[in-house]
């Protein structure tokens, strides 16, 4: 019985945690979309492709340069609290934060260092070496906002977490584009140094915060340990965070290698519309990660479920109706963007049915993560990543941005579905089953009677 309080307090809190979190998230569409609706606006269809070109480049290297060393001080930390070693969360910080800095600081050495080569003669486009010089900048402000981020939410600060890691540095961004945008400067390489300035001063607002919740913990423990440890597990994190990186980024770089400007481009911000959805995901999965490893820590495998399943419910009810929207009226939502735009409806009704699988699934390749299924985890993340390059190899030199949304939408779904599985085999959980049964409970004419 006594294993039954905290729990049903986990169960309890998981819904109001996962509502405050997505408030938290709701900055992020007029920050985060501002940022691509001044990009896609100001720059044009042309300008706006070699922006997200360099763009997918930079956040695909940065990737390289954290390791999945966040996700896995976000666990750590959940763990460390819920098992009341508190005596490792300081050390455990700090362990993240050096390994963090050295690798950032070697992935924005080959990116400035090969950006020349690589625009000449992979990207066959030598006017994007100088743009990738200066988005190489970016890299390590970044991925100090990130691992302050992934700190933050193991400290279960997942409004400040999610703060620092999702909307601070686009609101900043669009505060110092404004004047450039209506002076009529705007560029590609005023955007690029933007947008790292907007990641430094993120991170010093991350730092700020994290420092001051840290000040409660006693500073002992065993700072060696941490690093073997945050070495091996932020690999293992990583296969997800590569994932992740890989959908997100290699469709624009792939596009920008075999196709044109346009294309990349149209493709572009289709998949920033597509990802409103993703925004729903990452806002309760953000919330309940922390949960789940504290409810595992208890050995709490009812309680797992039943939060799993509340955060697929919650997420479904707010993408469903984004999501018929992307199917009904797609030629509106991008041509708010500007002229040219509207040609990218087919790509992002097919980008919106990957999402809506994704959403189906909410929260379980995460989930596999925090209960320490990680070997599970990379194995679906390398054949994920196996069917999205394929699928870019073969769909793109003849479908272009249709193709590219196809390649996208498949890696995802397979994703998501396969974590989903995974979940039931090795933790015997079925939260989506959950919520359908749920769902079909209260669809129910209510018998007189019966009890619930």
């Amino acid at each position: 019985m006594n294993n039954q309080a905290p729990s049903s307090g986990a169960h309890a809190s998981i819904l109001r945690g996962a509502l405050a979190s997505l408030g938290v998230r709701l900055f992020d569409l007029p920050s985060r979309y501002g940022f691509h609706l001044l990009v896609a606006a100001s720059l044009g269809v042309m300008e706006s492709g070699r922006f997200y070109i360099v763009f997918s480049i930079v956040n695909t290297l940065a990737g390289f340069g954290r390791l999945g060393v966040d996700r896995a001080l976000t666990r750590q930390l959940a763990v460390d609290t819920a098992s009341g070693r508190e005596g490792g969360v300081r050390p455990a910080t700090r362990s993240a934060m050096r390994v963090v800095v050295l690798m950032s600081l070697v992935a924005t050495a080959l990116l400035a260092g090969f950006a020349t080569p690589v625009a000449d003669f992979v990207m066959h486009k030598p006017d994007l070496a100088l743009p990738m010089m200066l988005g190489a900048l970016a890299i390590l402000p970044q991925n100090l906002s990130t691992v302050v981020a992934g700190g933050l939410a193991g400290l279960h600060r997942v409004g400040y977490s999610q703060m620092v890691y999702s909307w601070l540095w686009p609101a900043i961004f669009c505060v110092a584009a404004l004047p450039l945008v209506f002076l009529k400067q705007f560029t590609v390489l005023h955007a690029l140094l933007l947008m790292a300035a907007s990641f430094v001063m993120a991170a010093g607002v991350g730092a700020v915060l994290l420092r001051r919740f840290l000040s409660p913990y006693p500073n002992t423990g065993h700072a060696a340990y941490e690093k073997q440890h945050f070495l091996a597990r932020g690999l293992s994190f990583f296969t997800l965070e590569l994932t992740q990186l890989m959908i997100a980024a290699v469709p624009a770089i792939a596009l920008g290698i075999a196709a044109s400007p346009q294309q990349t481009g149209l493709f572009a911000l289709a998949w920033r519309i597509a990802l409103i959805n993703l925004l729903f995901i990452n806002g309760v999965t953000g919330m309940a990660a922390p949960k789940f490893a504290a409810l595992h820590a208890r050995n709490d495998l009812h309680g797992l479920n039943r939060s799993a399943a509340q955060a697929i419910g919650l997420v479904l009810c707010l993408a469903l109706p984004v999501t018929a929207c992307m199917l009904l009226f797609p030629e509106h939502l991008l041509a708010v963007f500007g002229p040219g735009y509207s040609a990218g409806a087919t790509t992002l009704r097919i980008l919106a049915i990957g999402q809506l699988v994704a959403a189906c699934f909410a929260g379980m390749p995460d989930l596999l993560g925090m209960t320490a299924h990680l070997a599970a985890l990379r194995t679906i993340n390398f054949i994920s990543l196996g069917v999205l390059l394929v699928g870019l190899l073969v769909l793109v030199p003849t479908g272009g941005s249709m193709g590219a949304a196809v390649a996208t939408s498949l890696a995802i779904a397979f994703n998501a579905a396969a974590a989903g599985w995974a979940a039931h085999r090795l933790l015997g959980l079925f939260p989506l089953a959950t919520v359908w049964h749920g769902l079909l409970i209260r669809l129910r004419p209510a018998r007189g009677g019966s009890g619930s």
